[in-house]
């Protein structure tokens, strides 16, 4: 299993998040990387506490900081 740096692993990332917000399948392809990756890697940000596309929450129970972050 390859490992991948954390600049590569922020750089795909971006690709997933506002303003991009690209599918994984689509990010994947590109990138030749798993999209089971690109899943698990959204899923460690979303325990980090990062807002990532896929987290269900309706932003209603997000932390104050967390609910204007992006109006910044």
């Amino acid at each position: 299993m390859p490992r991948y740096s954390d600049e590569r692993n922020a750089a795909v990332l971006k690709k997933l998040l506002p303003p991009q917000n690209r599918s994984v399948v689509s990010v994947a392809a590109e990138e030749g990387i798993f999209d089971a990756t690109l899943y698990s890697w959204l899923k460690q940000c979303r325990e980090q506490g990062m807002l990532v596309p896929g987290n269900r929450n309706t932003g209603e129970d997000w932390p104050p900081r967390s609910q204007t972050g992006c109006c910044r």
